[in-house]
């Protein structure tokens, strides 16, 4: 099945074609994971991605059960120590699913896209995600982006819905190295706001990478600044 040229609302991947890909997609936590692969022995392959497929399974379960998994702990209490935010477990449930399915994969495809609603994992080569672009959702319009930034590698989440923080309405978007931190620090920085997001992603060293939208327009790490198109005057780096 050839990969196509978009994925999801806000998540475009139209630069050069690669080879067809075995593709898959199952329900996970009430929402559908949808996985794009490449790799040469497709059979095995496939059967990667019935692995995958099955290390997700349980995660419900896992969730509904309160059982101790250590990456959320330790997710957990790093947002706790460097923001004073707390994340419940069920809440960084899909970005920890998201890295179970892509670890079932590795060894095996060359390449993946794994989507998990909305959240969007790439597994491979940076130089494959060339022209792939996420939205940066408008704030009082989630359907709508004011931006967008490139997906170079690892995961980006955003986190659109209207909410006021200090009489602003704000979104977020979080790029990171793997799913699960991507997931719990876009938690982080949609409590704390633009102003105080960007101030603690700017002491992380580059770990971390937001974008934010507010009334004060779209903003962004300093690492990004060759990776966000904004139209003119809609948005500038702090």
């Amino acid at each position: 099945m050839a990969f196509t040229c978009a994925l999801g609302l806000f998540i475009a991947a139209c630069g050069a074609e690669p080879p067809p890909a075995v593709s898959r997609v199952w329900p996970v936590l009430g929402t559908m994971m949808s996985v794009a692969a490449w790799a040469p022995d497709t059979i095995r392959l496939a059967g990667a991605l019935n692995g995958a497929r099955d290390s997700v399974d349980r995660i419900d379960s896992l969730m509904m059960h309160h059982a101790r998994i250590d990456a959320l702990d330790s997710a957990q209490r790093d947002l706790l120590q460097r923001t004073g935010v707390t994340a419940a477990s069920e809440s960084l449930a899909s970005g920890y699913a998201l890295d179970r399915a892509a670890l079932a994969l590795a060894g095996v495809s060359d390449s993946a896209l794994l989507d998990l609603g909305g959240q969007y994992l790439w597994v491979g080569p940076p130089g494959r995600m060339t022209n792939r672009t996420v939205g940066i959702p408008d704030p009082d319009n989630s359907l709508d982006a004011l931006g967008w930034v490139e997906l170079r590698g690892g995961s980006i989440r955003t986190q659109p819905q209207s909410r006021e923080h200090h009489g602003r309405a704000h979104s977020v978007t979080v790029l990171a190295p793997d799913a699960l931190t991507a997931h719990a620090w876009s938690i982080a920085f949609f409590a704390l706001g633009c102003d105080s997001a960007l101030a603690v992603a700017a002491g992380l060293g580059g770990r971390i990478s937001v974008a934010c939208a507010d009334s004060a327009g779209v903003r962004w790490t300093k690492d990004l600044e060759e990776r966000v198109r904004v139209p003119a005057a809609s948005g500038r780096a702090p």
